[in-house]
Order: C-alpha cells, then structure tokens, then sequence
C-alpha cells in the first residue's frame, strides 16, 4: 500500500487488515496474511492490486462535511482569485471517495455561481477507489447523508427516491454533469491540462508520512494558480512543510 498510494499502514493493523481483506483472501484461497502479501509480490495483476487499495480505503463522507469550507470558497475564495471579469474557473477535489464533497462543492456553486448569469465553472473530482468512483458516478444516496443539506436546496438539487429507492436522494443530472470523474492516485505519475483556482485535499493526508505528505502538498501546488487556494481536512496540518503557501486560518491555504 506505501509503495503503490503513499498509505503508511503501521504496526498492529493486523485484525483491521483481516477484516478488510477477508473476502478477497477467501475468493482467492488464501488462509492468512502472509500468503497474500506472497501473492501480491509473486503472482498479482492491476486488478488485484486494484482491490486490494479498494478494500484498504476508507471512503467514508457525507455532504456539506466541513461546511465553512465552502462557504469561504464561494464568500472569499473565488471573489479573491477570480480576475475581472473572469467568468471561467476550475476545481479538483483530489480525494473524491463517493462524491460527497465534489457535489457539495457543485451545490454551492449552482446557488453562489449560477451558470444562467454566464458562470462557467467545472469541477475535476478524483480518487484511487475503483469501488468508490462507481458511487459517485451514481450519484444516489441514503437520505441521511443530505440531512445538512437546506430544504430547499434538497428540492433544487436532488430527487427523492420512491419504490425501492425509498429513503435515497439522487443528485439531479444537470448538476451531476458539471463534475467529472477520474480514477487517480496522487502519489502517481499524473498531469492536468490546466491549474484550478481551488484545490481541495481534505481528509487523506492522515494517511501519509511526513515525507509523503511533503511530496503531495508541493505537487498538488503545482496545480494551482497563484493567489488560488488549497483546503485540506482540520486533522491535518501543513505547519513545517516547505511549501509555497500560506495559512489563513486551520485547513485554508493560499498558494504564493
């Protein structure tokens, strides 16, 4: 997992590793841990190292999850780093999981930004889970997961489900469009055709070592413009990395 996505797996992981690798040592007629690491070293192909990443993340989330991020992008953010009369902008949220926090992103957009007064924005929304990915591309929820959703934005952006999707919400088309989609593992080898104006990088850095971490952040700084933003989740610190940023406040960073 360090070698392939940067995820440091430290000591005494062994009753999680089983836990989470169970069904696919059972597919593959392997007893025990080691005979999988052997497996993994000796006979593996992309897509079994494919489920392995898929059975090791965790892709927890739901929307509006940290909202003062988003009210800062939309309030102070994007005012700042736009130029005027800019209309065009870009956005990645690097570490998408099931596209909570991209659609969340997009919600706000369409309220603050909306495309019918000539904004024209997109969002660039990636994750190193196969399994993931399918969920957001989906783009259908358990209820509970828009319950900090306001009432009235769950009626402009989403569908209640009915029949067999009782209980569920489905983001609607013409929003799910503005975000797309992209396997992508950040410590690979990867390029963008363009930088963003914001960068989110929320929740994945706990992941990693120091060095690792120090390696992400200088690259994902790469893809940003100057004076653009870079948000990353309040466990996690960029303090003592030599970076070109600077902290306005817990999780909220400028690119210099």
């Amino acid at each position: 997992m360090y070698q392939h996505c940067g995820i440091h797996l430290q000591e005494g992981k062994e009753p999680f590793l089983r836990a989470r690798l169970g069904k696919v040592m059972r597919r593959l007629g392997l007893a025990s841990l080691a005979e999988y690491v052997e497996f993994l070293r000796t006979r593996a192909d992309a897509a079994d190292v494919s489920q392995m990443v898929d059975a090791l993340t965790t892709n927890y989330s739901y929307f509006l999850r940290e909202p003062e991020h988003f009210e800062f992008l939309v309030r102070q953010a994007l005012p700042k780093v736009l130029q005027p009369g800019q209309k065009q902008f870009r956005i990645w949220s690097a570490a998408a999981a099931t596209g909570e926090e991209p659609y969340s992103i997009a919600v706000f957009l369409a309220e603050y930004y909306p495309r019918v007064s000539g904004w024209d924005w997109h969002i660039c929304a990636s994750d190193i889970s196969t399994k993931a990915l399918a969920v957001a591309r989906r783009a259908i929820y358990p209820a509970d997961r828009v319950a900090q959703i306001p009432p009235d934005w769950l009626r402009r952006y989403f569908q209640r489900g009915t029949g067999r999707w009782e209980g569920h919400v489905r983001v609607k088309p013409e929003l799910a469009r503005q975000v797309a989609f992209q396997r992508l593992n950040l410590v690979g080898n990867y390029t963008h055709p363009q930088p963003f104006e914001v960068v989110f990088c929320r929740n994945v850095m706990i992941y990693f070592d120091r060095s690792t971490q120090t390696e992400l952040v200088r690259r994902l700084c790469r893809f940003v413009v100057p004076g653009g933003y870079l948000f990353t989740g309040h466990a996690e610190t960029l303090n003592g990395l030599n970076a070109p940023l600077r902290c306005l406040r817990p999780s909220i960073y400028q690119r210099l």
